[in-house]
């Protein structure tokens, strides 16, 4: 369609002169681009089904376009961690199962932190953390947080205290990731973002041989609140009731 910018303003040109229009006119060609389709969402991006947070953290490290609650998968864990408790019975394991000279999966993704037993003088609770020690020699760990006298804590640089607390200070906990640890409170680090959940020895002990694991897909729960939390209750006392 031709347009005419004239004195009186842009008019549609009809091949005729316009009423009053000035000699001097400038013809204005507008070219209008052929209609597109309309593009889907789920055409673009990786998630082509609605999923929740977790849903879609372990459908990426389980190379599933989509994931369902109750499903079992295998997926690939970024972080495992594990504490002087659990520690050797997860070596343990990992060394029957694997052979004495198998090695760890990956030596820079294995986090073990002593702080359950550090407070006793019984012999055998200390050499839970003598057998870490041993154990990340052996296997070259990267992340250990050794405590070594525990008569001075400030005589200690590489102890971090407590295992949920030391594994996001010291950047373990990052968006998007799989975290298992050998602890009931590793949920703890899903408010960084990641699906995180604690897991048993013989569990962390195949993670240790392979760097994966069998899962179950957890459901979704709500939880709604009404009234108002009194004083004296913490977020804790909720949670667990």
């Amino acid at each position: 369609m031709a347009f005419v910018l004239s004195s009186k303003g842009l008019q549609a040109s009809t091949g005729k002169p316009c009423a009053g229009a000035s000699r001097q006119q400038v013809k204005v060609n507008a070219v209008v681009a052929p209609p597109t389709a309309a593009r889907s969402p789920a055409s673009t991006g990786s998630v082509k089904n609605p999923m929740t947070m977790t849903e879609k953290i372990l459908a990426n490290h389980s190379d599933n376009k989509l994931v369902v609650p109750g499903q079992n998968i295998w997926t690939k864990v970024d972080k495992l961690m594990t504490h002087d408790v659990c520690g050797p019975g997860t070596f343990g394991i990992f060394q029957k199962e694997f052979g004495e000279n198998a090695q760890v999966w990956d030596r820079e993704r294995v986090v073990i932190i002593p702080d359950h037993y550090i407070f006793t003088a019984d012999p055998r609770a200390n050499r839970n953390v003598d057998i870490l020690r041993e154990m990340a020699g052996k296997y070259n760990i990267k992340y250990f947080y050794d405590i070594q006298d525990r008569s001075n804590f400030k005589a200690n640089p590489d102890y971090k205290g407590v295992c949920h607390v030391a594994l996001a200070q010291e950047g373990h906990c990052k968006p998007g990731e799989v975290l298992f640890g050998t602890d009931s409170h590793t949920c703890n680090a899903g408010a960084f973002g990641q699906f995180a959940t604690g897991v048993g020895n013989t569990d962390a002990g195949f993670i240790l041989g392979t760097g994966k694991l069998l899962i179950k897909v957890p459901p979704t729960m709500r939880f709604v609140l009404d009234g108002e939390m009194p004083e004296y209750l913490l977020a804790k006392d909720l949670i667990l009731q």
